[in-house]
């Protein structure tokens, strides 16, 4: 889909697609400027001791930019299948099951966004260490686009698992959510250290 017609369709009156498939578009953009950043930081013969993880930020950023594409599409037919799930007749016996096995999905692929995210933030976060010092808006650019994938994700989990029927598997993802909250806040907070230094 070309991105007028998306935006096109993210401004409808349309619920589908949201701000899950923003999110994993935004995190497009985040490894897209990894890869930017890293290779405009490869020509730098002061920084050839970071040539192999500058290569590999470029061909998982790749990969990731891939999967985000898929990802998009995926969270808008699960929000979809929720809603069906919602849709059927609360007398059906299979209704319940039915409603899990459709947050199951969306929930799988929230964490999948989420983690692509996260890769970014810490792609972001090593080049505005390590990388070509003249991008280091680009790589806070990032590092908030991969956030707000992050974010975004989590949220859609944590909302999700609201509506879902069984306290074990509630709980085991909140745990989750809570230290990969924790993990998301601690890369955001030293770039945010970086950022305030750029800033003086």
């Amino acid at each position: 889909m070309e991105i007028e017609q998306y935006i096109n369709l993210l401004k409808s009156s349309s619920p589908a697609p949201g701000g899950g498939s923003a999110s994993a578009l935004a995190s497009m953009f985040s490894a897209s400027l990894n890869s930017m950043a890293s290779l405009l930081s490869l020509p730098r013969k002061n920084l050839s001791q970071n040539h192999e993880r500058y290569n590999s930020i470029i061909k998982n950023s790749e990969k990731d930019i891939d999967e985000l594409k898929i990802l998009m599409d995926e969270d808008e037919k699960n929000f979809l299948d929720i809603m069906d799930a919602f849709h059927i007749d609360k007398s059906s016996t299979n209704r319940n099951q039915e409603i899990n096995n459709a947050i199951k999905k969306s929930i799988i692929t929230s964490w999948k966004i989420a983690i692509a995210s996260l890769r970014g933030m810490e792609n972001a976060l090593y080049l505005m260490g390590k990388g070509n010092k003249n991008l280091i808006t680009d790589n806070i650019s990032s590092v908030y686009m991969g956030y707000s994938g992050v974010h975004t994700s989590l949220s859609n989990i944590g909302i999700n698992l609201k509506f879902y029927h069984g306290e074990a598997y509630s709980f085991s993802e909140r745990v989750k959510l809570k230290l990969f909250n924790e993990i998301s806040e601690d890369i955001m907070d030293k770039a945010k250290n970086y950022e305030k230094n750029v800033l003086r």
